[in-house]
């Protein structure tokens, strides 16, 4: 009686084993594709947005605000269907900035209306960020293949969303963050070249011993180079880099 509990017990240890094996192999066999079809389309946008900043001039600054204010177009996007939750910017005004919504009706498929409403938004705003990227013909590659794969007229451009197109809807939230971030005080229009802080210190030369000529140690010190390059791999004109 023994032996026979011994013969089930591993018997039965090794049709889970095997079940285990056969699993592992199902989940090998599963495209990569099939399971990134899995993500939200949020997800896929802030993918190609992460893409986007790899591929771009390497500012921290700049890309903390792209960050946000792509998460805000994308909230925007899903609140503007909601009949109790609050928007950011769309029908808001922030800091004197005023974004004028009248509602929209409300569509048969709220979430495939969302999903389209938040694509152009995001597809508008980006391809606006990154006009003048190094990386800009890849990063719009990648935008337009995306847009393609979820079924949408990218060469659709109207802002006109009373007609109740999430397109539309989507494109004039995308215009509204543009008009803002042209104005918030970022200075994009002339490549947020900073207009406030001058250094105080000279420039130390890291090949040079010591810092003879630091004046104040508590505040910033810009570094002279033979050659500046990013982490994004960007030679930048100049041996001395700007403050952020």
């Amino acid at each position: 009686m023994m032996s026979n509990n011994k013969h089930m017990t591993l018997a039965a240890g090794m049709r889970r084993q095997s079940g285990w094996v056969i699993l592992l192999l199902l989940l090998l066999l599963v495209p990569l594709q099939s399971i990134a079809q899995t993500h939200s389309v949020a997800r896929q946008w802030n993918e190609v947005l992460l893409d986007g900043i790899r591929k771009d001039f390497a500012r921290p600054t700049v890309h903390a605000r792209n960050l946000f204010h792509t998460s805000v177009v994308m909230y925007d996007s899903w609140a503007a269907y909601d009949n109790t939750a609050s928007t950011y910017l769309l029908g808001q005004i922030r800091y004197g900035f005023g974004c004028p919504f009248d509602g929209i009706t409300t569509p048969a498929d709220v979430q495939a209306a969302r999903e389209e409403t938040l694509s152009f938004a995001v597809y508008r705003l980006l391809r606006h960020r990154f006009a003048l990227s190094p990386g800009r013909d890849l990063i719009y590659a990648e935008m337009d293949a995306l847009m393609t794969d979820l079924g949408y007229d990218k060469s659709f451009t109207s802002t006109n969303y009373s007609t109740g197109s999430a397109a539309a809807l989507g494109n004039y939230i995308a215009q509204c963050m543009i008009d803002y971030g042209m104005q918030d005080g970022s200075n994009e229009a002339n490549a947020y070249a900073n207009r406030y802080y001058q250094p105080i210190n000279d420039p130390l030369i890291p090949t040079v011993p010591g810092n003879p000529d630091v004046i104040d140690p508590n505040h910033w010190q810009p570094l002279t180079l033979d050659v500046f390059i990013d982490q994004g791999g960007n030679v930048i004109p100049g041996d001395t880099p700007p403050f952020l």
